[in-house]
């Protein structure tokens, strides 16, 4: 019969679990609402633990004085000296708050679960992940199939992150709960079984439609594992063991065969073939050579920052920052790979030696007490139920080795569940490796004060910090959804929302710097330089603040500074198209044509293309007052050799291929052609976009044949954000016959949206999609529905 305890045990983990449906909340980041509402979950644990403390007080020196937990322990007081030393303390100092709510809830569970009745518990606990799993699964194979004729196949799996942030974290979220249903077809009763059954099918199912390719190799080690500890315990009952294997083989198999269906079918109706695929051919795809590009690239610099700082890394969670001098000639534009797509090798580079050790401790440590187990005699009972925590583990090791689950609030739920059940039969049978041998290190009375001491010292914080992170991701959800547009949001809205954590933006931009821009667009460059100069060594190495100088010099006119900032955010960053841009701008307004391809040349280097060519000729363009035949020439060449990239190309086509030869200036033949074209293009260089656009009025008037010019029209009523008018003249573009870029399609959708016409936006975007028009398929994702 269970007790009180059993159910308190029973109700305290259902609501940790409940963590799986907590959604975004309004915030920008899925993980800001789940770590508040896990943070408050630990405060209410705790509340209980501590009325009830003398009822626990075994568990708590227990607990505090075995192994795992000491190492635990050490692991997160290093990470809170590295505040002392890191890159970013307040970075340090939100990464922390996530690592103890963690923390917490694993001393929370493991006291809780202290010498319970396991069976029980364990069944009920498998019985609520298979249901989640089950949601979970349905989710995605629905979503999947919904979409498979409206959407691109990599653009339909990449949509499914559900709760996750990303498809990464769903794909190994549903994995790792598919052991737990393996206990239930095991053990279970019928209806058990059946539930078990069903949610390992559409788990794997699920899992095979995800396309990642970690959680394949997760699932064949699940799978060896269950094979293997089958054979070992069963061999001498062969019928038993070959219907274990086949209740586990059967339904991953037919979720094999399903997955790869269901993919080849979409396949099929695709266009073009993306980097996703059949089960198969991503199974083909796990290769060394697949990854050097891409994790192992990271990997080295992880292990290469940590052999130069071995023993106190970057400070806990500042990773992100030490690995943009790495990343400044493989990245483009202002992307920052926020982690080192392994957890282990980014503690080292985080926390040093200390971190690393420790965080390998973790899994060696409890691979120990499981084989001890299995070779326990007496803890028969326990034996499949060591398995299926090890499985989940070992489910966890292969995500925590080839992605970043340390940040995301559901894998980390997972991960100290995982933990407590491995330590619980270990106490249940009073197996000695699990304490310090010959001597506790917390008494009864020192474990009580503190668990009590460094819970509040740590929880009351965590709070305080996740519920700022919280509400900071609720206006990031708007600043960043701007942050490629002009601002529209009022200065008051903005100035005064964004706490004191975080000071970097979901994309590592330093806060003060996105609310510089809002000062700056209403002309208070004082305000807006104050907060660059204060958040100057938020994150230094990717320049952004000099981005914003250079915009707020170039205001005031002067031209020394704009060049200044911009060449140094350039040549530090050399990827970013609008650091790219700003430096030609500098270097056109200085009349300073060897800087101009200076720059060009550099940034070709990394991102040849017909906007390099673009922006150069412009630039170009403006200091010569026209085009030169070398300019022609380059511009002719960039037609050929990028002609799937044409149109950025042609602005500058606009400005230097409508007319004939003409005048000779300064030695250099120059081309005149289109008068009013090359004033529109000099006004709306210059942000006079309403005389621009009647100047290629003028120019559509003395060429009505040219579709270009309705078309830059449009363009210049849209930059001007008068959208009502521009449609007509993107319709009138649209309507050429040699008009295939699908630009005017897909910028009148664009118009639309802006109106608030989301709806009518669809038709457009479609037939701009039939243009081929790049990209396009996120916008038709947001709109068509």
């Amino acid at each position: 019969m269970k007790k009180a305890a059993d159910y308190i045990l029973s109700f305290f983990a259902a609501i940790y679990l409940i963590v799986h449906f907590i959604p975004d909340l309004g915030g920008a980041d899925v993980m800001g609402a789940q770590w508040l509402y896990t943070s408050i979950v630990d405060l209410v644990v705790f509340g209980y633990l501590i009325l009830n403390m003398n009822k626990y007080k075994e568990a708590i020196q227990a607990i505090f004085n075995s192994r795992f937990t000491i190492i635990y322990l050490i692991y997160f007081i290093w990470a809170l000296i590295s505040i002392s030393y890191a890159m970013n303390a307040i970075e340090a100092m939100v990464c922390l708050a996530r690592l103890a709510s963690t923390f917490l809830l694993f001393i929370n569970i493991s006291i809780l679960l202290y010498k319970k009745e396991l069976s029980s518990f364990y069944t009920y606990l498998c019985v609520m992940l298979s249901l989640i799993l089950i949601y979970d699964a349905l989710y995605v194979i629905k979503g999947f199939v919904n979409n498979m004729d409206t959407m691109a196949l990599d653009q339909n799996i990449v949509s499914l992150t559900g709760n996750n942030g990303n498809k990464n974290v769903m794909a190994a979220s549903l994995l790792i709960k598919v052991p737990f249903a393996l206990y239930l077809i095991v053990t279970g009763k019928f209806f058990q079984k059946i539930i078990g059954l069903v949610t390992v099918f559409l788990g794997v199912f699920a899992v095979f439609i995800m396309n990642t390719r970690s959680t394949y190799v997760a699932l064949l080690i699940i799978v060896l594992l269950f094979c293997i500890t089958s054979i070992i315990f069963l061999y001498k009952n062969k019928k038993k063991l070959i219907f274990q294997l086949l209740l586990f083989i059967i339904p991953v198999a037919l979720a094999f065969l399903s997955a790869n269906t269901v993919l080849s079918n979409a396949i099929k109706m695709q266009e073009s073939q993306g980097g996703y695929g059949s089960v198969t051919k991503r199974i083909g795809d796990i290769t060394i050579a697949s990854e050097e590009g891409s994790r192992i690239h990271l990997w080295w610099a992880a292990l290469d920052y940590f052999q130069k700082h071995p023993i106190l890394g970057a400070g806990y969670g500042n990773w992100k920052l030490a690995s943009i001098p790495y990343e400044k000639e493989r990245t483009n534009d202002l992307y920052v790979p926020y982690h080192s797509h392994n957890d282990f090798f980014e503690n080292g580079a985080d926390l040093g030696i200390i971190g690393m050790v420790c965080y390998f401790l973790f899994f060696i440590i409890l691979g120990i007490v499981t084989l001890r187990l299995w070779q326990n005699k007496n803890a028969k009972q326990y034996h499949f139920i060591a398995t299926i925590s090890i499985m989940v583990l070992a489910c966890y090791f292969i995500d925590a080795f080839f992605n970043f689950p340390t940040e995301r609030t559901i894998m980390q739920t997972m991960l100290a569940f995982s933990f407590t059940l491995v330590m619980a039969p270990a106490f249940l049978i009073n197996e000695d490796w699990v304490a310090m041998p010959k001597f506790k290190l917390f008494s009864q009375t020192l474990s009580k004060y503190s668990f009590v001491l460094l819970t509040i010292a740590t929880l009351l914080p965590s709070i305080f910090i996740n519920n700022q992170v919280y509400e900071s991701l609720k206006v990031q959800k708007y600043v960043m959804g701007e942050i490629d547009a002009d601002p529209k949001m009022a200065l008051d809205e903005v100035k005064s929302a964004f706490p004191m954590f975080p000071n970097l933006s979901t994309s590592t931009l330093p806060i003060k710097a996105l609310v510089a821009r809002y000062y700056f667009r209403d002309k208070m460059y004082d305000e807006s330089m104050r907060l660059l100069n204060e958040s100057e060594n938020v994150n230094p190495a990717l320049h952004y603040n000099d981005f914003i100088r250079t915009a707020i010099y170039a205001a005031k006119q002067n031209y020394d500074s704009t060049a200044y900032y911009a060449y140094r955010a350039f040549y530090n960053w050399p990827r970013a198209t609008s650091y790219y841009k700003n430096a030609l701008f500098a270097a056109a307004k200085k009349k300073d044509t060897v800087e101009i391809n200076k720059v060009y040349n550099v940034y070709k280097k990394y991102r040849d293309g017909g906007e390099a060519v673009n922006q150069y000729l412009m630039a170009m363009y403006e200091v010569k007052g026209g085009a030169d035949k070398k300019m022609i020439n380059i511009l002719d060449s960039a037609f050929v050799h990028f002609p799937k990239d044409t149109v950025p190309l042609l602005s500058a086509k606009n400005l230097l291929s409508r007319g004939v030869l003409g005048n000779q200036n300064n030695g250099q033949t120059v081309v005149t052609g289109n008068q009013f074209a090359i004033d529109g293009g000099k006004m709306f260089a210059k942000g006079k976009y309403t005389q621009a656009a009647n100047m290629y009025i003028k120019a559509s008037n003395a060429e009505p044949n040219n579709y270009t010019h309705y078309e830059n029209v449009a363009i210049c009523y849209y930059t001007n954000k008068n959208f009502e008018k521009s449609i007509p003249y993107f319709d009138k573009a649209a309507s050429f016959a040699n008009n295939n870029t699908g630009k005017s399609e897909f910028f009148k959708a664009m118009s639309l949206v802006a109106m608030g016409k989301n709806s009518d936006a669809c038709g457009p975007l479609q037939a701009a999609k039939k243009k081929n028009y790049p990209d396009i398929d996120k916008y038709i994702t947001l709109y068509c529905k």
